[in-house]
């Protein structure tokens, strides 16, 4: 018996010490939780601890998505989304590319040529497209921002593809491929698998036509967080003056010391780089009055007032850069502090298929859209000639978030396959006028780019 109670009694102190080591635990997890929610979206920290170093996507790769998302943009940049007429739109060019891509390496003849030419892909390697992935899903060491991309390919079970089409695109796209029957309960794992991509941004309700046989789907989400964030208590009511009323909005407001602001030489548009902690950011441009839809339906304009003398990552800045340019489009970048007036803004954005098909035929993508003409004869191999399979459909679907934290942003594409991005004197930059806006990669890569015309409550 006593030796029973001597054993309790030294039971009890080990008790106590994991109950305190517990209870120690908690308060900690408490005040870090407490950290995180004061700071924002603490869950990144955590996703970023267990991801690989990013390594920069190669020069090759950067420029294709560039210039496919400048040489995109205006047509996407005039079109109605949603329903609405108000030209406020955001377009994710990152996201489009990568899906096309996909459908590109299963095609040949001139399906492919002309897939390859609008997408700038014809001298990319294996190796490029890797790069994107490592650049996007990559760790940055002390950032609190965080880009994902992530690829699917979605197979009726009827109609399989090639082995060495889908081991290629596995390979070099990272992409999850899943067989099964096209149906209802099909399209809702679709759409679940573009929330669970987008971290809940986006639950698109996905209806698959009555030929759809293949589903190519690539989804991006980043959340950017500012280097240095707006203070909330700066943050007040202001007039934004749209093009078609002017409206009361939240304007937020913030001195940025050593900022880069471009301008051309006759001031037609100046531009600001605000940074993320990860090397990226959201540039905007303003443009002057009366010059909003010159920049914005003009691609190789809307790449010069974006592209023009910019450095990245940002922070690295030189003190001046004059662009050589043709007579007239000559930039100008000074280091300066620049007082950022900004509106806090959200936008959704769905893009009605025919009208991005539309805008591909322009650009000379024909043959991928034809029942006739289409050539993915690689997507099947063997089994099949492959001439009956077309694109029959692309939904692009965005969502942005800007506020004093940062600018959060999330996509999609779906192609549907058938079967039939020295300190100077003090600059004002007032952003209280239709803007333009690119979220930019640290490798400078436009993963989104959108169009503010109107925004608020009416006065």
């Amino acid at each position: 018996m006593m030796r029973s109670i001597l054993a309790r009694r030294r039971l009890r102190p080990r008790r106590g010490r994991r109950i305190a080591a517990i209870l120690a635990g908690a308060i900690v997890l408490a005040a870090i939780g407490g950290v995180w929610w004061t700071a924002g979206d603490g869950g990144a920290l955590v996703r970023n601890m267990v991801k690989p170093q990013a390594t920069p996507a190669t020069r090759p790769a950067i420029a294709a998505v560039t210039t496919f998302a400048y040489r995109t943009a205006p047509a996407f940049l005039t079109m109605t989304a949603d329903g609405h007429d108000d030209g406020t739109v955001n377009y994710s060019p990152a996201s489009m590319w990568m899906a096309l891509a996909i459908a590109a390496r299963g095609a040949g003849g001139t399906t492919r040529a002309q897939l390859d030419a609008v997408l700038e892909s014809g001298a990319l390697t294996d190796a490029d497209y890797r790069s994107l992935a490592n650049s996007i899903n990559g760790r940055y060491p002390a950032s609190r921002s965080e880009m994902n991309a992530a690829n699917s390919l979605w197979i009726d079970d009827g109609h399989p593809l090639a082995d060495d089409y889908l081991s290629s695109v596995g390979k070099d796209f990272d992409a999850q491929v899943t067989t099964l029957p096209f149906n209802d309960r099909a399209a809702k794992r679709m759409g679940d698998w573009i929330s669970r991509h987008t971290n809940g941004s986006m639950r698109p309700k996905i209806t698959l036509r009555e030929n759809e046989v293949l589903s190519i789907i690539n989804a991006v989400h980043a959340s950017g967080r500012w280097r240095e964030a707006f203070e909330r208590r700066l943050t007040g009511n202001a007039t934004f003056h749209g093009e078609s009323a002017h409206t009361q909005v939240p304007m937020m407001h913030r001195s940025f010391t050593r900022m880069a602001h471009g301008h051309d030489e006759r001031n037609t548009w100046q531009r600001v780089e605000i940074p993320f902690d990860n090397g990226g950011g959201l540039i905007i441009v303003l443009p002057a009055e009366g010059h909003f839809d010159e920049l914005a339906g003009d691609a190789r304009k809307l790449e010069w007032a974006f592209g023009a003398c910019t450095s990245f990552p940002l922070g690295a800045r030189t003190p001046s850069c004059a662009a050589d340019s043709p007579p007239g489009w000559t930039v100008s970048v000074e280091s300066a502090t620049v007082n950022v007036s900004l509106p806090r803004f959200a936008i959704e954005s769905t893009f009605d298929s025919s009208d991005v098909i539309t805008a591909l035929k322009k650009l000379g993508v024909t043959d991928a859209f034809s029942v006739n003409d289409a050539d993915f004869g690689i997507m099947t191999g063997p089994r099949s000639d492959g001439g009956n399979l077309h694109i029959g459909s692309i939904l692009q679907g965005t969502r942005i978030a800007v506020d004093e934290a940062g600018a959060k942003a999330a996509g999609f594409a779906k192609l549907g396959v058938e079967a039939i991005s020295a300190p100077a004197d003090d600059v004002e930059f007032t952003a209280d006028r239709p803007f333009l806006y690119s979220f930019v990669t640290p490798d400078g890569m436009p993963l989104f780019i959108g169009a503010v015309r109107d925004l608020g409550v009416k006065d």
